[in-house]
């Protein structure tokens, strides 16, 4: 077909056609010159032109003549030009051929953003760029954006119709409503478009149900900007003056309070040595283990006592041969460790199983979703869409066995402050299996993440082992032995062949190892009321000692966080960036989180002059009053102003009352006094006096705790020489002139 349609000539060469046949005689030589193709509105304005007083069923016998004899009819009519707006650079060719593909009537532009484009101006009362009276925010355009603002405004007032395709959350939200107000006052067709994964069906899905920008949760967005950036501004510049260090943040400190609370209990820690007693028959697979003294305490636990000599030999004296079983208990199991990923779950996966830090994760696991193989990533939820669940389960049926298909648990009880927006992290299709989209994948990291995310979402859709659980407790002379035995029938998702893609590590709860268990059955009948001899002999007493609690790792921070209700899926790797990039804490690849000391200063410093402002339960509850927000049930504005003056004012008393507690005199002026100043590098100290007198002294701290002064460099004779100025000379450019075009003879 030619690039071009050309148009019947209606005017000139159509004038002497009296009959049809000669009408469809010019139609056929413009055929052969077309590719036999036509439009068909030319054909149908043309049969109008000529014959006036022709009928719509003379007009369709015309056209059904032509079809029969294989002409192609097109339309000449102008496509509607459609914008799409994306957040990534990397999801634009892909969702463009997935709409050229699915509505080729019309013409289709998909630019990106990326990310955000405005930002909150750093201006104003206390630079925080917000009118404190109305709590409002002053938005401005990111400069480092302005390349990508200018195509989309341009490309926009082409469009007959702008759609905002950002994210589906409410960071997303509030970049669609920033877009949109690119083109206030151009009326504008302008609707919004979500999608959870980057797939034809998805996209096309969105494409049919568009709708308009929710400011519910934009306000919910922006409120959260507002408020980080009150409580970040107002607190970390009183920090400043106090500390002299930098950073202080809604969230981000009271994560910082976890783990230095973790931190010094465990530096705390007394060690408690004491014995355990056991009764241990190889022949028989018997092992009793103490549990009860003859009162009936516990024994061994904190919150009773624990068995030290020479109580231990007290208990070793009364022991006979005889154990007397008085219970016997039987009770059905089912183990299953593989749960749908939140964002929470799959950063916990990637640092505990795969050794990866929570940035890691995030990059790859967004490059995937980027690519139509997962899911979108940042999300609350533990649920699969019924779609899904029908799919794995022809999938497992078809590739394993139908039996070991099994709907995925739901979350006892409900998460703290829970976005179940979205669903679970998961491959947009279970069919894509590790060894089949290997080839897509760019690097190490996201085939690992990639092989983590389908075989906890395939193992989340299977059984687990199952069986039963038998507990028998026995007497002997006052004192509780219990023994215990798990009886594995079905192993589930644990019979599968290993492939090279699982990483095959199965952890409980508590991020301890699940293993196959492999125990042989003790030699004792399924019920109560008998009673074994075992010969002193096989009593076995065991050094033991008390362990301080773990320290918290980058997997076990995340999770302490969700199960506060503090922070969103979103705001977690950012948490963990920012402790590190102050310098308040350490990462180590797969290891406990480190404390450093400028994160015992901060932390010691916030909680004694803002215990309220960082209490875990405060926090959680501004959580909760975002979501509320988000939900269109609160209004943002007074919530905000209440919070800005009631810190406002403690932070003003806490600025002057940081100048007055300083007592260290200046050693040049002798008379004003040292206080912390403004330093990105190590912190910095200078005098008080320098706005009055002028004063210049300055010091820094060194990586020993010692401070020490700054002299400025003396100037050498070089310096004081005349540099000779480069002048860079300003490229121009002449348009070419057109060469003249001669005129008709």
């Amino acid at each position: 077909m030619p690039t071009k349609m050309k148009k019947l000539n209606v005017k000139t060469r159509l004038k002497g056609i009296k009959t049809l046949d000669q009408f469809l005689e010019y139609v056929k030589t413009f055929l052969d010159m077309n590719d036999n193709t036509i439009a068909k509105e030319d054909l149908i304005d043309a049969l109008h032109t000529v014959f006036t007083n022709i009928s719509d069923d003379e007009v369709n016998d015309v056209v059904n003549k032509l079809t029969n004899e294989g002409v192609k009819f097109v339309s000449n009519a102008k496509k509607p030009k459609i914008l799409v707006l994306v957040e990534s650079p990397t999801k634009v060719a892909k969702i463009k051929g997935f709409l050229e593909e699915g509505h080729p009537e019309d013409e289709f532009e998909v630019l990106a953003s990326v990310g955000h484009i405005t930002k909150i101006a750093n201006r104003g009362k206390n630079n925080l760029g917000i009118d404190t009276e109305t709590m409002t925010p002053i938005f401005i355009n990111d400069r480092s954006k302005t390349k990508q603002i200018n195509a989309i405004k341009k490309a926009g007032k082409k469009a007959d119709l702008i759609i905002l395709a950002s994210d589906p959350d409410r960071e997303g939200e509030a970049i669609a409503w920033h877009l949109k107000n690119l083109f206030d006052g151009e009326n504008k067709n302008i609707k919004r478009m979500t999608f959870d994964e980057i797939t034809k069906e998805a996209v096309l899905d969105a494409f049919d149900h568009l709708r308009e920008i929710d400011m519910d949760l934009v306000n919910a967005a922006i409120s959260r900007q507002m408020l980080d950036k009150i409580i970040g501004f107002l607190v970390s510049g009183v920090l400043q003056k106090a500390t002299g260090l930098l950073s202080a943040g809604r969230v981000q400190t009271p994560a910082l309070k976890l783990v230095v609370d973790r931190d010094r209990e465990i530096k705390a820690f007394e060690e408690i040595k004491y014995k355990r007693i056991k009764v241990i028959d190889e022949s028989k697979n018997i092992h009793l283990d103490l549990n009860k003294d003859d009162e009936g305490l516990l024994i061994n636990k904190p919150d009773t006592y624990y068995l030290v000599p020479p109580k231990d030999e007290e208990v070793l004296d009364a022991l006979t041969e005889d154990y007397n079983c008085v219970d016997y208990k039987g009770t059905e199991f089912e183990t299953r460790s593989f749960k749908p990923y939140s964002t929470a779950g799959l950063l916990q996966d990637g640092f505990t199983k795969l050794r990866l830090s929570a940035a890691q994760v995030t990059m790859s696991a967004q490059k995937l979703y980027e690519e139509g193989l997962i899911t979108y990533i940042r999300t609350d939820s533990q649920r699969y869409s019924d779609d899904f669940i029908h799919e794995a389960k022809n999938y497992i049926a078809k590739n394993y066995k139908e039996e070991l298909f099994a709907y995925p648990l739901k979350p006892k009880g409900k998460q703290a402050n829970t976005q179940d927006a979205h669903e679970s992290i998961r491959p947009t299709h279970i069919s894509d299996a590790p060894w089949l989209v290997d080839h897509k994948l760019e690097n190490d990291l996201q085939k690992r993440v990639y092989n983590l995310i389908w075989w906890n979402t395939l193992k989340s859709l299977m059984h687990g082992p199952s069986g039963v659980n038998h507990r028998w407790t026995f007497d002997n002379n006052g004192y509780e032995f219990k023994q215990s035995w798990q009886e594995v029938k079905n192993l589930g998702y644990q019979e599968l062949s290993i492939d090279k893609s699982d990483e095959n590590i199965e952890l409980d709860d508590n991020d301890e190892i699940v293993v196959k268990n492999n125990e042989t059955a003790p030699q004792l009948a399924q019920d109560k009321g008998f009673v074994i001899k075992i010969d002193p002999s096989k009593i076995v007493e065991e050094d033991a000692k008390t362990s301080p609690p773990n320290m918290y790792n980058q997997a076990s921070l995340i999770r302490e966080l969700k199960k506060l209700g503090i922070g969103r899926p979103s705001t977690y790797n950012p948490i963990l960036s920012k402790l590190q990039d102050r310098s308040y804490v350490k990462y180590h690849k797969g290891k406990p989180i480190q404390v450093e000391r400028f994160g015992y200063i901060a932390d010691d410093y916030l909680y004694k002059e803002f215990p309220e402002e960082f209490n875990l339960d405060y926090t959680a509850e501004m959580e909760e009053t975002l979501d509320k927000i988000a939900e269109g049930k609160m209004e943002y504005k007074p919530w905000l102003k209440n919070i800005y003056d009631n810190l406002s004012v403690k932070v003003v008393e806490e600025k002057e009352k940081a100048v007055e507690e300083s007592d260290e005199i200046c050693p040049k002026c002798h008379e004003g006094h040292l206080v912390f100043i403004r330093s990105y590098f190590n912190r910095g100290r200078g005098c008080s006096n320098f706005p009055i007198t002028g004063c210049s002294y300055r010091e820094y701290e060194q990586s020993d705790g010692s401070w020490k002064e700054y002299v400025i460099p003396e100037k050498t004779d070089e310096d004081d020489k005349p540099k000779k100025k480069t002048i860079k000379k300003r490229k121009t450019t002449t348009k070419k002139k057109k060469p003249a075009t001669k005129k008709a003879k």
